[in-house]
């Protein structure tokens, strides 16, 4: 796609802690099947480098990269972007910054019984 005819989309990320945060807005040019992952990177490394987020196996099985998105829990590495999402972490009461909160403990069991016992490494959180 060229320049002129690149396809942008804004999304809101909630950006604080527990005590204060609010919605960022960030545009961005994306790619057909582009995660919701894609666009946090993209903003990390083109935008904001400040924005902190989490994502381990990027295949759908560790659920480090839990958000909400428009209101839904979901995987951000194998949810497709959107214009307009509004993203959020997957539990406030979890929260530690931005998008970073908490992770169930059960993530990390399934993961390690999965046939890819590599799949959630925790030294890339």
């Amino acid at each position: 796609m060229t320049k002129d005819k690149e396809r942008r989309i804004t999304v809101q990320v909630q950006r604080g802690d527990q005590q204060s945060h609010q919605l960022v807005s960030y545009t961005m040019p994306v790619e057909d099947g582009q995660s919701v992952l894609g666009v946090l990177e993209y903003i990390y490394e083109n935008i904001d480098p400040e924005l902190g987020f989490l994502s381990s196996c990027r295949i759908g099985l560790c659920s480090s990269c839990l958000v909400r998105v428009n209101g839904k829990v979901v995987r951000a590495c194998t949810t497709l972007a959107e214009d307009g999402m509004v993203i959020k972490p997957y539990k406030d009461s979890l929260l530690i910054r931005d998008l970073i909160a908490e992770l169930p403990q059960l993530s990390y069991a399934k993961a390690s019984s999965s046939k890819n016992p590599s799949a959630c490494d925790k030294t890339s959180l």
